[in-house]
């Protein structure tokens, strides 16, 4: 198996390296195509045009990964997650592809909330119930854990969403998460759902070979709530959901500096607490170029990976009952 493992993960890179250069190619002749935000920093408008909805790619390597060498439950649960963020996402693309604007958030909102419930329906049935706590070990959850695991997943799905807004920034820091989870899942003796983290840490790389600044292909929502299910639900099969937090720091930072901007600029009449939100866009306007952001937070998201994976091994990470 665990030369399965590490086919599927290798094949996962090979196959996102040869496939991007014909989809870029592709999109772009569909017309599926990049349209930017008047309102966000003005230098990110020469990116209008460059096709978008590159998630489809991954999600797809993904799930022939899956079929052709994993094929177990848990990690078929992830991929399902991916596909099922990919369909909502692809759609909110086309949307803003064709009007200039996405699916309204309650449309959005409930479709991800119907997503979350198919998916905690697959993390039941695999028994994700059972989660490592810091300090007191593992815990049975039961149907307390199944609804947390849910409720995560709208969470990073969002998360995720609102860090896609710098060329390799989502790619690159969810890779260090999903490499941690794998590991977290080989230490517990569970090969097939370590490939499957690995397998999405491979194609992200792959991924980031095009989107890098410059990137020559965004991966649009199709990608980043694909990530941010995948996310998730990686994290519930490992049985580190209470430390979701931590392995997505970044994300969740993210997600804090919007709602902190919102909620200081209402309190306030008008101020603004960060030049810009989110998080990354105040830095971009502080005078950093994106790739300095990028390695930034890149580099974050790898410190907070390591010390939950250092936490759980502290914990009893390898000890998880059944």
């Amino acid at each position: 198996m665990a030369r399965v493992t590490q086919l599927a993960a290798a094949g996962a890179l090979v196959g996102g390296l040869v496939l991007y250069p014909p989809a870029i190619v592709g999109l772009r002749r569909l017309g599926v195509l990049q349209r930017e935000r008047q309102d966000g920093p003005t230098s990110h408008l020469r990116k209008a045009g460059t096709p978008t909805a590159g998630g489809v790619v991954f999600c797809a390597v993904l799930a022939v990964a899956w079929l052709l060498g994993l094929r177990g439950a848990a990690g078929g649960v992830v991929v399902g997650a991916g596909v099922l963020g990919m369909a909502v996402g692809l759609f909110d693309d086309l949307t803003k592809v064709r009007s200039g604007e996405g699916i309204r958030v309650v449309p959005k909102f409930l479709l991800l909330a119907v997503c979350a419930g198919v998916l905690g329906v697959g993390l039941a049935l695999t028994g994700a119930q059972s989660q490592l706590i810091p300090v007191a070990g593992w815990r049975d959850l039961g149907l307390f854990g199944i609804a947390l695991a849910a409720l995560a997943v709208l969470a990073t799905s969002n998360a995720v969403n609102l860090t896609d807004g710098v060329d390799g920034l989502a790619a690159g820091t969810a890779v260090p998460g999903f490499l941690a989870l794998g590991l977290a899942a080989q230490l517990q003796g569970r090969p097939e759902l370590a490939g499957t983290c690995w397998s999405v840490a491979a194609v992200l790389l792959a991924f980031l070979v095009f989107n890098r600044p410059r990137a020559k292909i965004f991966m649009g929502d199709a990608g980043s709530l694909a990530l941010g299910l995948m996310l998730a639900v990686a994290a519930a099969e490992v049985g580190l959901l209470i430390l979701l937090p931590l392995i997505a720091a970044v994300f969740l930072v993210e997600t804090g500096s919007v709602i902190l901007q919102v909620g200081y600029f209402r309190l306030t009449g008008g101020r603004r607490l960060f030049r810009m939100s989110p998080l990354h866009h105040h830095l971009e306007m502080g005078g950093l170029g994106e790739w300095a952001v990028d390695l930034r937070l890149w580099a974050a998201s790898w410190v907070a990976g390591g010390l939950a994976l250092l936490w759980a091994l502290a914990t009893g990470l390898s000890g998880r009952p059944g």
